[in-house]
């Protein structure tokens, strides 16, 4: 298991590579994780975090949309050339 961020300004943080082992997946870990890096960047002054997803893998874009990220757009050939991806994001309040 593992997540990695890249700041890309001191308000915005991009999320890569969140992985799960196959034999690990569908058992609560990754949204463990990913529930971890959320809190861990409400600490902190950021107010955006994006991350790109396969449309085609259903249980990530749940587990994101569950966790209130939304689509931003669509990026064609992001992956390769006959694979895109979802920008999505989750903002926070700036209370």
């Amino acid at each position: 298991m593992g997540v990695s961020f890249l700041s890309l300004a001191p308000i915005l943080w991009l999320m890569e590579n969140e992985t799960v082992k196959e034999s690990h997946r569908r058992q609560g870990h990754g949204e463990t994780l990913l529930k971890a890096a959320i809190e861990k960047c409400r600490s902190r002054p950021i107010q955006r975090i994006s991350l790109h997803v396969d449309p085609l893998r259903s249980p990530a874009m749940g587990l994101y949309k569950k966790l209130g990220f939304q689509v931003d757009s669509l990026i064609k050939s992001y992956y390769s050339s006959d694979r895109d991806a979802y920008r999505m994001y989750l903002d926070f309040d700036e209370n």
